[in-house]
């Protein structure tokens, strides 16, 4: 399996409940028409011992950027309930 470069094309830096979470948007060098975002900190769900990971790939910027957004602020509700962090990628 052949290793996947990306292009990093955004970048965002917030702090939720004191805790510094940076996060990316990146596009495949070879394939510019898919987008995914990576996040340094995940939500634990309360059921599951593992991190919730997004996993998805968009078609466009805008629909990433907006998962993204959105996948943000499911992290600070999640927290404002009790959630846990776990720990995500080293970006």
């Amino acid at each position: 399996m052949q290793p996947t470069i990306y292009n990093v094309l955004k970048e965002y830096f917030t702090e939720i409940h004191s805790n510094p979470v940076k996060a990316r948007i990146m596009s495949p060098i070879n394939k510019q028409d898919i987008f995914v975002f990576q996040t340094s900190l995940y939500y634990k769900n309360h059921n599951s011992a593992d991190a919730h990971e997004p996993s998805a790939s968009f078609t466009s910027f805008a629909t990433a950027e907006r998962h993204l957004l959105q996948y943000l602020d499911e992290f600070q509700s999640a927290l404002d309930m009790g959630g846990s962090i776990a720990k995500g990628s080293i970006i």
